[in-house]
Parts: structure tokens; sequence; C-alpha cells
């Protein structure tokens, strides 16, 4: 298996503080029979390695102290650390806006740099919350997350108000896309992508609300070993080098295996499912080797991914840290809007330190990519081409 650059380890100064809940106990850990299950269609190798993973016993007197427990409660761990923290400035209900994304923004792990980002994380332990609709003609997404990492909803270029509400809660008079939550707390995330556009993106985004939401920010998570901890991050690992994004990310619990979740998470929080945006790794070239920040790459982006209400990018980012990578001319990645076509429709792209090249994003330091396809065409084939020169 290659060195994956994506293992790198969260830091643990963006996170806010952790509350401990205790809940029922569960059956030890994960047997290799019900890992295989979990997996479904992991190659030979990746299975045996993530079996050999699990077969590694946590000697505790606390039953919930496990690796599979641990895997479980991931994505909740890493949305309340990210909750914590933002709530640390902002008011919860309310949009908080990033503008361009540059390398200092550290909100998220392996963001997009031309899309202006909105972030709203609520409550409606008190009553359902509503996001008014605003017209762009480019792409606009507001994609909502419960606390499990669920994604019940990403709603492209809405036409009408968006309802949050859990599914006891009753219904106001009106037109919405209704959207049912799993658990109280939540995230109302905004992806409005910006062409030369950023006055018109930000007047927009002003006037991009929320009613409600202003309920019991509270939410537990449990705690465990260090020897748990760092077990179950050896096998998120593994399962990091070769889950398929494409099932990294589901609507509702169980959409998704747990295991694919965890690595999901840790790759990019905040990921969505493939109905709207779907993703493609650039881990390494064509000769299986990482890729260094001091050398020159060739990449071919295929043709079709997107539909006409969609469009493609490739973001570089540092494998030290998953942020994009500083450098002079200050560009972060290339798009539909940015870079050049070939006559076939294929885009050539330029990985280099001086990002010189054609459609060039400089890097400098050891780097791996991420593609993306916003509205994505049915046959999209989501792999690039690397050739070291």
């Amino acid at each position: 298996m290659h060195n994956n650059p994506l293992h790198t380890e969260p830091r643990a100064t963006r996170f806010g503080e952790i509350k401990v809940v205790r809940r029922g106990p569960v059956n030890g850990d994960v047997s290799p029979e019900k890992a295989r299950k979990q997996t479904m269609k992991t190659p030979h190798l990746s299975a045996c390695l993530i079996f050999s993973a699990f077969l590694i016993t946590t000697n505790t007197a606390n039953a919930q102290d496990t690796v599979e427990e641990y895997l479980r409660e991931y994505p909740n761990q890493e949305q309340v650390k990210m909750m914590n923290t933002w709530l640390e400035k902002y008011e919860k209900g309310t949009f908080q806006f990033t503008g361009l994304v540059d390398p200092s923004d550290a909100t998220v792990v392996t963001p997009q740099a031309t899309v202006n980002y909105g972030y709203n994380w609520f409550s409606v332990s008190d009553g359902p919350a509503i996001i008014n609709a605003v017209k762009y003609d480019k792409f606009f997404s507001v994609s909502i997350f419960d606390m499990k990492h669920n994604i019940p909803a990403v709603i492209v270029n809405p036409e009408k108000p968006i309802l949050i509400k859990r599914p006891d809660q009753k219904m106001p008079e009106g037109d919405f896309h209704v959207v049912s939550l799993e658990t109280d707390q939540g995230l109302a995330l905004t992806r409005m992508v910006v062409d030369n556009n950023l006055d018109e993106v930000n007047k927009l985004s002003k006037e991009l609300v929320m009613k409600g939401g202003k309920g019991d920010m509270t939410r537990n998570v449990q705690r465990f070993s260090p020897e748990t901890d760092r077990k179950a991050h050896t096998v998120i690992d593994t399962v990091v080098s070769f889950v398929n994004p494409d099932d990294a990310f589901g609507k509702v619990s169980g959409d998704v295996s747990f295991l694919n979740l965890a690595a999901g998470v840790k790759i990019g929080q905040l990921g969505t499912p493939p109905d709207t945006v779907r993703y493609g790794t650039i881990l390494t070239d064509d000769k299986g080797q990482p890729l260094k920040g001091d050398a020159t790459y060739i990449a071919t982006v295929p043709a079709g991914l997107n539909e006409k209400s969609g469009y493609f990018s490739v973001t570089l980012y540092g494998t030290d840290n998953k942020l994009l990578i500083p450098n002079k001319k200050k560009v972060y990645d290339q798009t539909t809007f940015s870079a050049e076509p070939n006559e076939d429709g294929t885009y050539t792209l330029t990985f280099s330190p001086s990002g010189e090249g054609k459609n060039g994003i400089p890097t400098g330091k050891d780097f791996y990519g991420v593609l993306r396809a916003y509205v994505p065409s049915p046959n999209a084939i989501m792999k690039v081409s690397v050739k070291k020169q």
C-alpha cells in the first residue's frame, strides 16, 4: 500500500471542550466477519489490514471503551469540536461567511478556495428553523448536517425557504423545502461559487438569514482511553487509503458503513453525498509515488465531469495540515471558470513550486489534491492522471 499523505492527525488547538456521556454497553471490538460486512467492496489487501487492526483487543474494564464504539462516535466527536469552536466567536442560529478562503482559514480542513462558505450552527430543540431563499445565477447550495454527520438535504439554488425540524415537531404554514434532523443541533453550510464577482456574492450572503435555530446547543460526546484512540485511528487511516468518496457520506444513519463514514469525516469533514458533489482524491503520481513540493507534475482532468448547472475544481492541500498552500500568486485551485480547456474537453493542469505552466497551481511543499464535480454528470470519471516531469 502506498504512503497515504492524508494520514495526519487533527490539531487539538482547533477544538473546544468535550463533555462526557455514559451510554449503553456494546459487545467488545468488531469481529472479522462484522468488519467484512461493513467494508463490503473492500480490496483484499486492505481488508486484511483492517481486519488485523480490529483484532487488536483493547484491555479495559469499560465496555464502552472499544474501537468499534470509538468509530461510531467519531463523526459526533468531530462535529461537536467544530461546533464548540465556532460558538466561541459567533451566535447560534446566525450565518457567518468566509469570503474567499485562504491558507489562514482553519475553520475546516480541505476547503475549496473559490467559494464563499457560510456557516450556521443552530439548534431546533425549541422549534423549527427557517432559512430564507436567495437568487443566484451560478452554483449555490445549502447543505444541512446533523451531529452524526448525516446530510439529510443538499438543496442547490433553492427557490423557496428551507424548513429544518425534528420529526415530531409541528409544521408551520407555508411552502418549504422540508428537512428532518436526527439530532437537535446541526449545521447549515452554504457554498456560493465566486467567479470574479465577490462583491455580488457578499451582497447576496448578507440577505441569507435564519429564523429560529436558537435552542439548546449542549451536545454530549464520549471520551476514550489513549490506547483505544490510537487503535481506532489506525483503523480509520487504513480505510482512508481505499475508501470510495462516493460511499463516505449519507443522508440518514445507516446509508453508509460506520467505517466509511469515519474515514470520510477524517479526509474531509462536511463532505457531501454524491448526488450533489462527487470527489476524487489525487494522492500520488502515475508511478504511485507521493506528490513532492519540489517537483513539477502535469495533470489531466477528464472531460464531462459536471452538468451545465455545476462545475469542477481541483484544489491542492499541504499534507502537513490539510489546508491550502500559501503562495505569492494566491492561486490554490483551478476550476471550470479559471482553467483553459483542451480541444477534447479535458483540462491540463500544472502542479509546480512556482505555479508556472498551463493552468498552474503553486505547491512548494508536499501536497495532495481533491477533484470535485458539483452537479456531477451520471458517468463522470473522478480520476486525475498525474505525471512527474
